[in-house]
C-alpha cells in the first residue's frame, strides 16, 4: 500500500488549489496522461455549472484499484492510503489533492472502491458494476448497509441543457448539472431500485415484518435520510444472521 508520504499531501484538507477552484466553478476534468493512473492539467468544459461532487470538501481517504499498477518510485500496488480525495460525479473521476497546487484524478476505469473519512465516520464507495455486473448504470455508489439485503446509494448527474433564446434574451446559456441519486437493494446477486417508504420497506423485509414494525415505532423512524435507512437495514441484517 502506498503511503501518504508518496503523494506529499501534507496539511491541505481545508485549502483548494487554484486549479480546483476553477474546476468547482466550471466542471473541468483532469485528463492529461501523467503516469498511467494519475492525471493533471484541467480540460475545459465551457458553459457547464452546478454540482459535480458527492461532497465538494476534501477528505482523507484510501483507494482500491481494479489491478496492481506501477506507482511513483516503480512499485506496484492496487491500493493507496492516507490521500486527500473527493469524487467528481459528472466526470466519473476521483480527484486526488497531491499538494496545494496539484490536483490529479484516478479515472473510473481504474477504480474498484474508495473510502473517505467524514467527521470521524468512514464512507465506503464501490463501483456499481462490481456489485451489479450486468447493469447499464455507471459510476460509484455508496454502500450504506451490507448483509442479506445490501443497500447502496447510486449517484448520477442530472443535466439540463441550455435553453437560451437570443431573440428574446431569455433562458439559460449554461448547461446546468445537479447531483441526483437512487437507492438500490442487492440480494442473492440481483438488484432492484428501492423507493424509501414504509410500505416498500415492509414488503422487502417481510420475513422480519413484526420486528421491523416494532423497530420503526420504537425509533420513530421516518425513512427520510441515509442514516435512518442505514440503521433500519443494519437492524434487519443483524437479525437475519441469527438462527
Amino acid at each position: 500500500m502506498i503511503s501518504a508520504l508518496t503523494l506529499s499531501v501534507g496539511a491541505v484538507n481545508a485549502q483548494l488549489s487554484e486549479g480546483t477552484k476553477v474546476g468547482v466553478a466550471t466542471g473541468k476534468g483532469l485528463n492529461a496522461d501523467r503516469s498511467g493512473v494519475f492525471w493533471t492539467s484541467p480540460t475545459e468544459s465551457s458553459n457547464v455549472v452546478g454540482d459535480f461532487y458527492i461532497d465538494s470538501l476534501w477528505h482523507e481517504g484510501s483507494v482500491k484499484l481494479n489491478a496492481p499498477v506501477t506507482q511513483f518510485g516503480g512499485l506496484e500496488s492496487d491500493s493507496l492510503s492516507g490521500i486527500t480525495i473527493r469524487y467528481n460525479v459528472l466526470n466519473d473521476e476521483l480527484e486526488v489533492l497531491a499538494n496545494k497546487n496539484d490536483v490529479r484524478v484516478i479515472k473510473a476505469s481504474y477504480l474498484k472502491s474508495f473510502e473517505a473519512k467524514n467527521n470521524g465516520n468512514a464512507q465506503r464507495f464501490v463501483s456499481i458494476k462490481s456489485l451489479i455486473p450486468n447493469t447499464d448504470l455507471k459510476g460509484m455508489c455508496e454502500v450504506l448497509s451490507s448483509g442479506k439485503l445490501t443497500l447502496v446509494k447510486h449517484y448520477k448527474p442530472k443535466i439540463t441543457k441550455p435553453n437560451y433564446n437570443p431573440g428574446f434574451g431569455t433562458g439559460q446559456k449554461n448547461t446546468i448539472v445537479r447531483l441526483d441519486s437512487d437507492y438500490y437493494v442487492i440480494s442473492n446477486g440481483k438488484s432492484e431500485k428501492f423507493n424509501a417508504g414504509k410500505k416498500s420497506l415492509l414488503a422487502l423485509m417481510g420475513d422480519k415484518g413484526k420486528e421491523i414494525e416494532s423497530y420503526l415505532k420504537e425509533n420513530k423512524a421516518t425513512l427520510k435520510s441515509d442514516l435512518v435507512l442505514k440503521n433500519v437495514f443494519d437492524f434487519y441484517n443483524r437479525n437475519s444472521t441469527v438462527n
